[in-house]
């Protein structure tokens, strides 16, 4: 598939990111190559319901921090789910939107992909999860084949006290705990808890993973693009038997 690579400075052009999946939300900008030698700018900030009203104003804000402008931009990457449905809906209307009417590439990473290999550095197996509403959260296991995160077996709702079932092996819980969840989950076998600014979720990384795509010249169809909500299940019930 080809693209319009937009007239900047560097060959190498802008990738927006946005990640709305839940409550806080997160956007970056920055280089989709590597060795560019510029540096974009990242927000993360708690948007609670009120996405449709602050994203776009946040994406603007961003671009003004890093001193580029929307015609610069080369692609544009958003967090496609599992999540909140109304945060998952806004985040891509917007990223659609974009790259609709600038006519770029757009790629979609899942919301536990983006949790997942924001801790990857460690080497251990991840235990990726994000908030869903209603009590809920959505868990997926990735485990390490040949040195690299993949997800196994289905994704799962649960609730928070039930993040630490079944595991076997010392295992990251990837995601946002308030210090009492941090506090009863730390006490449990097999559970490692990375620093709570490691555990919650960053667009930084949302644009890493779309970046290799973006070299790859791997992009979503923009019209089949569609988020993942899994709102089918109440708390703490299991999709199906994963396997082990």
């Amino acid at each position: 598939m080809k693209w319009r690579v937009p007239v900047v400075d560097d060959a190498c052009p802008w990738m927006l990111a946005l990640d709305t999946s839940n409550l806080v939300a997160s956007l970056a900008l920055g280089p989709a190559g590597e060795d560019s030698g510029r540096i974009g700018a990242e927000i993360v900030w708690n948007a609670g319901r009120h996405q449709t009203t602050t994203v776009l104003a946040e994406v603007d804000h961003l671009l003004r921090l890093a001193n580029v402008e929307t015609s610069q931009l080369g692609a544009v990457a958003v967090a496609t789910g599992p999540g909140s449905f109304n945060a998952l809906r806004v985040g891509m209307s917007v990223a659609k939107g974009l790259a609709f009417s600038l006519d770029l590439p757009i790629f979609g990473i899942g919301t536990l992909d983006i949790a997942a290999m924001g801790v990857a550095h460690a080497g251990k197996q991840v235990r990726a999860f994000v908030e869903a509403g209603r009590g809920r959260v959505v868990v997926g296991d990735f485990r390490l084949v040949n040195g690299q995160l993949e997800l196994h077996g289905p994704l799962e709702h649960r609730t928070v006290d039930q993040l630490a079932d079944g595991l076997i092996e010392p295992t990251i819980l990837a995601g946002e705990l308030g210090l009492a969840d941090r506090n009863t989950l730390g006490q449990k076998q097999h559970v490692i808890l990375p620093l709570p600014s490691e555990g919650r979720r960053r667009a930084a990384v949302l644009l890493d993973l779309a970046s290799a795509r973006w070299r790859d010249g791997e992009p979503d169809d923009l019209l089949a693009l569609e988020p993942i909500y899994l709102h089918s299940q109440p708390a703490g019930a299991a999709t199906s038997e994963r396997k082990r």
